[in-house]
């Protein structure tokens, strides 16, 4: 199991520490006892609210699970805890030392599951280069004004095919800052939006 797929779970179980009751745990991918006992607390919180939400697509009984079922434990957190919790599988990157990601000169780049995330965001955009028209970024996870500039093409091709999708989540990006706080969503419309109106409807 890759490294990065651990440090991503670990970050989303963190969006569930304050109702989850929990400190959060640390983001290295090094999964034991705390990462265990963190999911296991958000299990605890959603049979709470709800005793029928049992999961049924993986197992809390060592750490063990948390490597062989992260995939499984990632998708039950984000489509059935995110609701009975009421949290938002979304989230926003925040900037400054100590945090999601920080700048050097026309860079913004994070650590861990940030850069983690960085990367599949330019690897997202780059599946709609051909239909957009711009060209391949470097999938590298550092952020920069061609990262930007590629998503804001693919926000306009998007919206030229259909204007009542203009309406995002997210503020279309003019700069890499934006890019990176809002990468969460950025990847997650792209996926819901973007790739399917111009690259599935396109093959349809």
């Amino acid at each position: 199991m890759p490294n990065s797929t651990l440090r991503m779970l670990q970050a989303d179980l963190n969006l569930y520490a304050p109702v989850a009751n929990f400190e959060p745990v640390r983001v290295d991918g090094a999964v034991g006892p705390r990462t265990l006992d963190a999911l296991k607390k958000v299990v605890a919180a959603v049979l709470a609210k709800n005793s029928l939400m049992t999961p049924a697509a993986f197992t809390t009984n060592g750490p063990e699970d948390l490597t062989t079922y992260s995939e499984q434990i990632r998708d039950w957190l984000h489509d059935v805890a995110s609701k009975a919790l009421a949290v938002t599988p979304l989230r926003l990157y925040k900037k400054g030392a100590g945090k999601d990601w920080n700048l050097k000169g026309e860079i913004a780049y994070g650590a861990g599951a940030v850069h983690d995330e960085f990367v599949a965001l330019q690897r997202d955009l780059n599946k709609l280069a051909g239909p957009v028209g711009f060209k391949p970024l470097d999938a590298d996870g550092f952020i920069g004004p061609k990262t930007a500039s590629a998503i804001k093409a693919t926000f306009d091709k998007v919206v030229a095919k259909n204007a009542m999708l203009g309406v995002t989540l997210f503020p279309v990006p003019d700069t890499k800052e934006e890019t990176a706080e809002y990468a969460a969503f950025i990847r997650d419309w792209l996926d819901k939006v973007a790739t399917r109106q111009l690259v599935a409807e396109a093959g349809a």
